[in-house]
């Protein structure tokens, strides 16, 4: 049973159940003391009837001495049968009246010598029968013919206890109705004392733990019994005080856990005993491209599944939870949503408890596709440097050589074609160097800019002349617009940048096609534009082509190169403040596009002077 309800219910109950026992056994008492008293009584009255009767009859009263005594006996109240009834040797001797011969046959019982005693009830109340015979005593017989001993006659009475018994019965009721109004008082005060006094507090102290439990730590009770439950309340009290202070400082550590998680540039992630996700950062998030609501809950193998370089799933051979004594470090490979893949570094830790059980692993995904990309390149660079460093090499080593032979005479036309190609593959060592050098200068803000005023179309006749230089071939279409602005810039970098769109340019465009550049204003920005007709390039090169060392591979033609014109061309615009990008469709060509912008509040002093003219 539970509650403290019913509980107290059944106490009671068991009360009143002992009460109404001791009642019963005490009304069960008091009628058998009723009975037995009743009973004495109707003796008495009997035993008062018979000697009064008796005494009469010795002194010789007669017929109207046992009348007299009849009608005393009468007034007290009790008896509904008085009478004597005359035996049959005083019959005999002197004859009887109607009323003085047997009526019933207790009465002939009883001058047959036997002394009868009956009850019955009547209208809920007893009526008992006497019948007392009368036998001839030795001084009787001077007057009765007949032996000592003998019945003469009997006496009958029949006594009713309704008088005796009316007043008693309602006495008795009265007592045990007072009785069971006062046990039902006392059980009810009882059962108000204890809800009162016990089962509300306890209650209170109940609800108290419930709403702690709940989480609810500002719960306070509030209890004046003076007694134990107010010291159990206060109590209670001061230990909810104390939980809600380390609680609080608990939510502030793990508020700080939790900001540090969030905050943390790597991807965090929290797996529980059934190897499921139970929390990740937004960093993770981006990482994978998933959301919180679509990974939480979800076996750790959804979220990440990291193969290592050999393509096997490293879920199966490094999970910690399987091989819980591992290195706690896994690399390998993440496809994310958008079908990018990805080079990760996991390292993650065990969450132990008081036995020693894994309950928890803590994983720190790092990206290291940038370094891997990095390492990658650095090994393109290498393997390219190497390359375009080989062949000039190749050739002036070969030349010096040749040159070098002493059995040989060569001519003077001879000579000067080696040296040519010497100086030819120098300037092409050199330039290579350079390149290499300006871009590191750039990366690292080492180059400065040494900035003036120039015109667009000084800009544009440097470029084609360098150009010129290197292609003289190729024919350029420019389309300038008018009244363009002096620029801001450094005229040795931008002609650079120019140069470089223009050879790469001339590098993929058939040899029959033209080059276009144009100039145009479009709000506060100039923008310039070198077109081809070349082989185009696919749109999932477009945002790595101004990556160093990046080159596109072309079924249709490769060009000589390492991949650092464009990367240059992309520092030199933005350290302009500009910005560049390419549009391209595959077999139509591509169009290369730098912006840098028009300072009008720094406008050159020859151009304010012609303003001022005018």
């Amino acid at each position: 049973m539970r509650g403290l309800y019913p509980k107290i219910m059944l106490l009671v109950g068991g009360v009143f159940a002992v009460a109404l026992f001791f009642i019963g056994a005490i009304v069960y008492v008091s009628e058998s003391q009723i009975e037995r008293e009743g009973i004495v009584r109707a003796e008495t009255l009997n035993r008062m009837a018979f000697e009064a009767l008796y005494a009469a009859m010795r002194q010789g009263g007669g017929r109207d001495g046992n009348l007299n005594v009849i009608a005393r006996m009468r007034g007290l109240g009790a008896f509904t049968r008085l009478r004597v009834v005359k035996g049959a040797p005083v019959v005999a001797q002197f004859g009887a009246q109607p009323d003085e011969l047997p009526e019933d046959e207790f009465e002939q019982r009883g001058l047959a010598g036997e002394v009868i005693q009956h009850i019955r009830w009547q209208d809920g109340y007893r009526i008992i029968r006497y019948v007392t015979p009368l036998r001839v005593q030795p001084e009787c017989q001077r007057c009765h013919l007949a032996e000592i001993g003998a019945v003469n006659g009997i006496i009958s009475t029949e006594i009713s206890l309704q008088g005796y018994e009316s007043a008693l019965y309602p006495r008795r009721d009265f007592l045990i109705a007072t009785t069971m109004a006062s046990l039902i008082a006392l059980g009810l005060l009882t059962f108000y004392a204890l809800r009162e006094m016990i089962l509300r507090p306890v209650q209170k102290i109940q609800h108290g733990a419930t709403a702690i439990a709940r989480g609810d730590l500002a719960h306070r009770l509030t209890l004046h019994t003076g007694d134990e439950l107010e010291t159990l309340a206060t109590e209670f009290n001061q230990m909810a005080r104390e939980l809600q202070t380390s609680y609080g400082k608990l939510a502030e550590e793990q508020d700080k856990v939790l900001a540090a998680i969030e905050s943390s540039r790597d991807g965090i992630w929290v797996s529980d005993v059934n190897k499921r996700v139970a929390m990740v950062n937004s960093a993770l998030e981006k990482l994978t491209g998933r959301t919180r609501a679509n990974v939480l809950g979800q076996p750790c193998r959804f979220l990440l599944g990291v193969a290592p370089h050999e393509g096997e799933a490293d879920c199966d051979d490094s999970c910690p939870f399987v091989h819980p004594y591992d290195s706690g470090r896994v690399e390998g490979k993440l496809l994310a949503t958008d079908g990018k893949e990805m080079w990760i570094d996991v390292s993650y830790g065990r969450v132990h408890d008081a036995q020693g059980n894994v309950t928890g692993v803590v994983h720190i995904v790092h990206d290291m596709t940038q370094r891997k990309e990095a390492e990658d390149l650095k090994d393109e660079f290498v393997s390219l440097v190497s390359h375009e460093l080989r062949t000039p090499l190749h050739h002036i080593k070969g030349f010096a050589t040749t040159l070098l032979q002493t059995d040989v005479n060569w001519d003077t036309a001879t000579q000067r074609d080696f040296l040519e190609s010497i100086n030819r593959e120098s300037d092409r060592l050199t330039m290579l160097v350079e390149k290499i050098l300006h871009l590191s200068r750039l990366e690292t803000g080492k180059l400065p800019m040494e900035k003036d005023w120039h015109a667009v179309d000084d800009l544009i006749a440097h470029a084609l002349q360098r150009k010129n230089a290197i292609a003289p071939e190729r024919r350029v279409n420019t389309n300038l617009a008018r009244d363009l602005p002096p620029l801001f810039v450094d005229a040795r970098e931008i002609e650079v940048v120019l140069a470089n769109l223009l050879a790469n340019a001339d590098k993929y465009c058939p040899p029959n096609r033209d080059i276009a550049l144009t100039v145009a204003r479009q709000d506060r920005e100039i923008i310039f534009c070198v077109a081809d007709h070349g082989v185009g390039i696919a749109p999932e090169h477009l945002e790595q082509i101004f990556t160093r060392f990046y080159r596109v591979d072309s079924t249709a033609r490769r060009a000589p190169g390492i991949g650092l014109g464009l990367a240059i061309c992309k520092r030199i615009v933005e350290a302009h403040g500009g910005r560049i990008w390419v549009e391209s469709k595959l077999g139509i060509g591509s169009q290369f596009y730098f912006s840098l912008p028009v300072d009008e509040a720094r406008q050159p002093i020859s151009e304010i002077l012609e303003i001022s003219e005018i």
